[in-house]
């Protein structure tokens, strides 16, 4: 009898530890119920919730892309995707802080800290740092976990990341929430296309190769209209050198940059008397004015940008295959806009 009354306290004890300390956290794809201490801790944290502040497509937010989309949104839906799988609890920490290391104006930072041309941003170049220094590590190691565990890297994380074209779940994320933002699904179609692709040994793969297609394209278009074009590489450009400016008189700190938010940054140049600032950001404003598209022999500027197209794993009549090689014509759709990037586009800087 005293066994029984000691296993019913035990039971209710821990029913009353899991209703105090689980946690539904909302995703784009639906709700989490996260119950372990070492997830709900970061998710609350000042520095996870800072990324509610850093929009996914840097100043194209301001100007161009306004889509209510941001690191925040994206680091959960890459989370929960994890999660959905099966995957490791470490890949899910990875998972959820893998873009925690954004600077403001998100890419903009490779600007900033001259990483432009480089082959690794600056967030990767810095994560280690910033999870240090924002007090994300504090928590890691107080639940039992190793910054250099749980760094985004291939060959830890093989879900998470993996080599352009092939998908992970950092690119299944922001292609997905991105192209439902932007019209190219509905949100039906972003959750079935998030329940029916699944990890096997090693790789994603989907069963629905015409959803991919409409998603494989969505990266195309982003490719050649906000992440890799010149649009996007003159306004970073000059954002950059605003921001510099105002490193330089005093009113930004390099700490204001990697640990602030994108719109006290953003009003804080547009606040600005200083008559450098102050055109620039006219500039960025009103980039019609001061740059074009330009022929070869106009243009001053020659910019070429990573080809962030997809080209996923799927399945058809019980074949593993790419994407491409199922349709000729998408194939040759998807060789024409990377033999295009890497040509580069013509800017002539007025």
């Amino acid at each position: 009898m005293l066994q029984l009354v000691r296993f019913f306290l035990s039971f209710i004890a821990c029913a009353l530890v899991t209703c105090i300390f689980a946690a539904p956290i909302e995703t784009f794809y639906g709700i989490a119920e996260v119950e372990e201490p070492v997830l709900l801790e970061l998710i609350e944290s000042p520095a996870f919730q800072r990324l509610k502040g850093i929009h996914q497509y840097g100043v194209a937010y301001y100007t161009t892309h306004s889509e209510e989309y941001t690191r925040y949104d994206h680091c959960l839906g890459v989370f929960f995707l994890l999660r959905s799988k099966g995957l490791s609890l470490h890949e899910q920490v990875a998972g959820l802080l893998h873009d925690a290391s954004h600077t403001v104006f998100s890419h903009v930072g490779d600007w900033i800290f001259r990483c432009e041309n480089q082959e690794t941003d600056y967030q990767t170049l810095t994560h280690s740092d910033y999870l240090e220094r924002s007090g994300l590590g504090d928590i890691l190691q107080k639940h039992g976990f190793r910054i250099e565990d749980i760094l985004p890297k291939e060959e830890l994380f093989p879900a998470l990341e993996k080599p352009l074209p092939t998908l992970c779940a950092d690119r299944i994320d922001y292609n997905l929430q991105g192209a439902f933002h932007r019209g190219f699904i509905t949100r039906a179609e972003a959750e079935r296309a998030f329940h029916e692709i699944a990890f096997i040994e090693g790789e994603w793969i989907s069963h629905e190769p015409e959803l991919w297609k409409k998603l494989a394209r969505y990266s195309i278009f982003m490719s050649q209209e906000c992440w890799g074009s010149g649009t996007e590489y003159v306004l970073s450009m000059w954002l950059a050198e605003a921001i510099w400016r105002g490193i330089d008189i005093g009113i930004l700190s390099v700490d204001k940059i990697r640990f602030g938010t994108d719109q006290e940054v953003w009003d804080c140049l547009l606040a600005s008397s200083d008559s450098i600032i102050h055109k620039i950001m006219r500039k960025i404003q009103n980039s019609s004015e001061y740059y074009s598209y330009a022929s070869k022999e106009e243009a001053n500027l020659n910019v070429k940008c990573k080809f962030r197209g997809i080209d996923p794993l799927v399945i058809v009549d019980q074949k593993r295959m790419r994407l491409t090689a199922t349709d000729p014509a998408f194939a040759e759709e998807f060789q024409t806009a990377k033999d295009r990037m890497a040509r580069g586009w013509m800017i002539k800087i007025k």
